[in-house]
């Protein structure tokens, strides 16, 4: 299993378009063969999302598709510069 974190801060007075956006494509991301969890998390501005894959593969195809892409795309211009993004392999999950 494999889990993916995005995390960044969202521009003063963007907040209800970057929620919009994100609430137009976690069905998206959600419905990605191999997707497991997703979670949304917001402390002020600040958002962290976090999804985990079945496999290597399955999240490098999510990396690599046009669901990805469109959220870099459309959500990256709402918030305070690049987010910052990590996957991880899950070596204890209980």
């Amino acid at each position: 299993m494999y889990t993916r974190l995005f995390y960044g801060t969202i521009q003063p007075g963007l907040g209800d378009d970057a929620w919009g956006v994100l609430h137009d494509l976690i069905p998206k991301i959600k419905g990605q063969q191999g997707c497991g969890h997703l979670q949304v998390l917001q402390s002020g501005d600040e958002i962290v999302g976090i999804t985990s894959w079945e496999s290597r593969e399955a999240l490098a195809a999510y990396v690599d598709g046009d669901v990805a892409g469109e959220l870099m795309s459309r959500l990256t211009p709402l918030l305070m510069g690049k987010p910052t993004i990590r996957s991880y392999e899950v070596k204890v999950d209980t």
